[in-house]
């Protein structure tokens, strides 16, 4: 019985020693993880910066330069900015910070947006008839800044804040229609593609052909893929180059024959390009 209890001391020492080694190296690991991305993080800001207070534009060697961090490791992070829309490359190696950087410190152009787009969009709500919508790109998703609603009874309803996937409307379609194929292809790498309704298209060869004809058109139409009955027509706004929001409009697909279509197209892009000029940096 002696050597049996000694074997079982012996036993849960053992134990408690695994169970110690297995804490520590967990609690290494996480800790290695955290380091990781901090530095990680931390060099992302450092190239921000070097960017932000240059005098226009740098290339990579300079950026490599002065912040003495490796050249693969500078070329991954201004990759990724770029696919981020914080960073643009005017040709090779050669890169500044975009619009959309600035505005994020500023933290205005939602409000400076729906200020000066509200009495434009008042005047398509009272052309057209029909619902009226302004929105931005947050992350994969269109958010809803205004909504002026339809006086017809069968229109399209959508509150204010609320959001809806990109690439199923014509919103998400045209103020992503900038964006190079790189940058676009991160960001549907990123997205979830489903399935709203049967129209919808979740094929990325065909989304792919949709990106390019907006790019080609400078507006985009949706039927039925957001909601079944609905077809929107959209059109980006810009703020000095860059496209920085949409509008679009929303109308009953039995409202919308090829003849009405045009009409609210036209509208649209009318009303896209005044607002785009409300935007412009004034000189």
């Amino acid at each position: 019985m002696e050597w049996y209890i000694q074997y079982i001391g012996t036993y849960l020492r053992l134990q408690a020693a695994i169970d110690w080694l297995y804490v520590l190296f967990f609690r290494m690991s996480f800790s290695m993880l955290i380091t990781k991305e901090i530095t990680s993080l931390g060099k992302a800001f450092l190239v921000l910066e070097v960017l932000a207070t240059a005098d226009g534009s740098l290339t990579l060697l300079e950026m490599v330069h002065e912040l003495g961090l490796p050249k693969p490791t500078v070329h991954r992070i201004l990759q990724e900015l770029l696919e981020l829309g914080y960073v643009s490359r005017l040709e090779k190696g050669v890169y500044q910070i975009t619009p959309k950087l600035r505005r994020l410190a500023s933290g205005s152009l939602e409000d400076r947006l729906k200020e000066l787009a509200a009495p434009l969009l008042r005047e398509l709500h009272e052309q057209t008839g029909e619902t009226v919508n302004l929105g931005v790109l947050r992350g994969t998703q269109v958010r809803y800044l205004s909504v002026l609603e339809s006086t017809h009874p069968l229109r399209r309803i959508v509150e204010p804040s609320s959001t809806d996937p990109f690439y199923s409307t014509s919103l998400g379609r045209a103020i992503t229609s900038q964006l190079t194929d790189e940058a676009w292809d991160a960001l549907i790498a990123r997205t979830r593609l489903v399935a709203r309704t049967r129209e919808t298209i979740i094929d990325l060869k065909q989304l792919r052909k949709i990106h390019e004809q907006t790019q080609a058109d400078g507006y985009s139409v949706e039927q039925d893929q957001n909601d079944v009955g609905v077809t929107c027509i959209g059109a980006p706004l810009y703020e000095d180059t860059q496209i920085v929001a949409a509008i679009s409009l929303s109308v009953p697909t039995a409202r919308a024959d090829a003849k009405a279509l045009q009409q609210f197209i036209k509208a649209v892009v009318r009303t896209a390009r005044q607002i785009s000029q409300q935007l412009q940096p004034q000189t």
